[in-house]
C-alpha cells in the first residue's frame, strides 16, 4: 500500500513538472513557438536554403542576401521575398530560392566547395529576426 502512494506522488509530481514546463494562452492551446530563420543548405551557383517561422497578423517581408568577399572578383547578390511570398502562420515554412539580383556588378557566382556567408532577416515584425552564416557551396 506505501507503494503505491509514492508512485502516485511520483506520478503526480511528474505531471506538474510537465504542465509547468509547456506554456499554454488563457484558451488552455500551447503558445506558438518563437520567430526565428536559420540557413540550411547553400548550393552552387547562388540557392538558398532555408526554414523560417514567423506570427501572422503583420505583413512581412525577408531578405535573402549572399556574399563571398574573399573571393575575386566578388560575390554579392540579394533577394527579397515580399507580400504573398512569406507566409506567416506560427508553422515552419522551408524555402529554396535562387538569387539573381547582383549588387553594384559583383556577379561572380559560386562553385561548389567555396565558402559563401548567407544573410538571412525577416522585416516588418514585432521582433525581426536574423542569421548570418558561413556555409560551403555544394
Amino acid at each position: 500500500m506505501h507503494i503505491g502512494k509514492i508512485i502516485t506522488s511520483a506520478a503526480l509530481a511528474t505531471a506538474a513538472v510537465t504542465a509547468a514546463a509547456l506554456p499554454s494562452a488563457a484558451s488552455g492551446k500551447p503558445l506558438p513557438g518563437p520567430e526565428f530563420i536559420t540557413a540550411q543548405k547553400l548550393t552552387a551557383p547562388t540557392t538558398v536554403e532555408f526554414a523560417y517561422r514567423c506570427h501572422p497578423g503583420v505583413a512581412r517581408s525577408i531578405n535573402i542576401g549572399l556574399t563571398a568577399p574573399e573571393t575575386s572578383p566578388t560575390t554579392d547578390f540579394n533577394k527579397w521575398l515580399r507580400g504573398d511570398q512569406v507566409t506567416c502562420n506560427n508553422k515552419i515554412q522551408h524555402v529554396k530560392v535562387a538569387l539573381t539580383e547582383s549588387q553594384g556588378g559583383r556577379d561572380r557566382p559560386l562553385k561548389p566547395g567555396e565558402k559563401g556567408r548567407v544573410w538571412l532577416r525577416i522585416y516588418d515584425g514585432p521582433r525581426e529576426p536574423m542569421q548570418t552564416v558561413l556555409m560551403t557551396a555544394h
